[in-house]
């Protein structure tokens, strides 16, 4: 817990003009990492934590540290951090920043995220930025190239950047030969199983993006139905906060190359009139921080009233496990739902080894009878929520490039919650009695596939 206390307030005082960040090290600017650990270290709660960071503030004369690359507007973000509360303290760095002024419309299906995703390109009028794990042949992605290639002969710039082991190089000719700026991603220095690039990404015009589970195939809007019903869920964001959602793109577009050249694109979000506070945020295996696993972990340990999460893939450490179980254990109302129809046996293996503690420590575990939830959610207390490509697995948290976005007293956060409990009418709670007990054989292969991170 010290650790990530250490990491919000590091954060918070780097926003606060304490620090700067550069090639991934801190900079001190006006007192030492060691002082401000040190500091951490006496700090017994959230709550000092929160304290001693606003004290320092006004020590500082609320002075923000700004980026040189960072966009005038964030010059406020002392003040969205004070008023969006303790829990973004912690969960926020200096490299993902928290936004007010964003609009967030939540999708409970892939079907109601494809209707939005094809309104959303219809209306494109510059720019058009896809990045997508899977993009397959089929209804799906013939709904939106017949949308494309109209908007690349009104000169809209278009591109398009997927992985570079789900996808090829025919496929990548092929969508050029639509028009559309096609790249795959491809770890740089080596090939490699990791090191994907599993993010769900759209950004058009600069000020509208979509986030979430669902990828550019048929099964996602159960066109195909390879694994009985697919369950899947996005957002789309407008204001602000897509500012850094074009920063995700860029940041793998050409490895990131062309990130200084993104400034123009980045601009042009604009500001809505809107509830809470949003904060896009992106995972690498490259950068030394674990951002999404510390987002999920914050998230369990705050938890007060309730903890809802949909993860289709649990292969979680001891440290996450000891998190969900600690939340039921104090009281808190903990939903966990998993797939009834596995895409991956050997998944289903893995997650069957948590299975038991969960259930002991009051976790209501309930599988999807209808198929395959594919969704990556978690919502807390009315009050927070995320959303995005982020498994509940070490493949996510430490191998892949993910992105995701963290929502606190946003409206749609009702619209997670409702659809969280609508899904339980379609599925059976796991009791005691219903567990069955691996095999020894299952035990050793679930143990073995836990550990080959590369096949996760």
């Amino acid at each position: 817990m010290k650790k990530r206390l250490a990491s919000g307030i590091m954060a918070a005082l780097m926003l606060c003009g304490c620090g700067s960040v550069k090639n991934g090290s801190v900079k001190d600017s006006s007192s030492s990492a060691s002082e401000v650990l040190s500091s951490v270290e006496e700090l017994s709660s959230a709550g000092e934590v929160s304290s001693a960071v606003k004290a320092d503030e006004s020590s500082q004369a609320r002075e923000v540290y700004v980026r040189p690359d960072m966009p005038a507007h964030l010059t406020q973000q002392l003040d969205i951090l004070d008023r969006a509360g303790d829990r973004f303290y912690l969960l926020t760095n200096s490299r993902y920043p928290v936004y007010s002024n964003t609009e967030v419309s939540y999708f409970p299906t892939g079907e109601s995220f494809y209707e939005a995703l094809l309104d959303e390109l219809a209306q494109a009028e510059e720019t058009i930025f896809l990045e997508y794990f899977i993009v397959r042949d089929g209804e799906m992605l013939g709904g939106i190239l017949d949308i494309l290639t109209e908007k690349i002969a009104d000169g809209v710039d278009v591109r398009l950047l997927c992985d570079g082991f789900q996808q090829n190089d025919a496929f990548c000719e092929e969508m050029k030969g639509y028009g559309i700026d096609c790249r795959l991603y491809r770890e740089p220095d080596h090939v490699s199983i990791n090191e994907r690039d599993h993010r769900k990404l759209a950004v058009i015009d600069g000020k509208t993006a979509f986030m979430g589970g669902v990828n550019l195939a048929d099964e996602y809007i159960n066109v195909d139905s390879p694994y009985g019903r697919w369950k899947d869920a996005a957002i789309l964001m407008r204001g602000d906060a897509v500012r850094s959602c074009t920063e995700l793109f860029f940041e793998q577009w050409d490895s990131g190359a062309e990130l200084e050249n993104s400034a123009e694109y980045i601009g042009r979000a604009e500001p809505a009139d809107a509830e809470g506070y949003v904060m896009p945020y992106g995972e690498s295996p490259y950068d030394g921080v674990d951002a999404a696993r510390e987002i999920y972990l914050e998230i369990m340990d705050s938890a007060e009233d309730y903890l809802y999460i949909t993860a289709p893939y649990l292969n979680i450490d001891d440290e996450v496990e000891d998190a969900i179980c600690s939340a039921a254990e104090r009281g808190v109302e903990v939903i966990v739902i998993v797939p009834g129809v596995p895409d991956k046996l050997y998944m289903e293996l893995i997650a069957r080894t948590h299975y038991e503690r969960l259930v002991d420590s009051g976790v209501k575990l309930y599988r999807f009878t209808p198929g395959f939830i594919h969704s990556k959610l978690f919502v807390s207390d009315d009050r927070v929520a995320t959303v995005g490509s982020v498994n509940l697995n070490s493949r996510s948290f430490y191998c892949d490039f993910e992105c995701g976005a963290v929502l606190t007293n946003v409206p749609c956060i009702a619209d997670i919650k409702a659809d969280i409990l609508d899904t339980l009418a379609e599925c059976e709670l796991i009791t005691e009695e219903k567990i069955i007990p691996l095999t020894p054989g299952e035990e050793v292969r679930a143990a073995m596939m836990a550990n080959l991170n590369g096949m996760m």
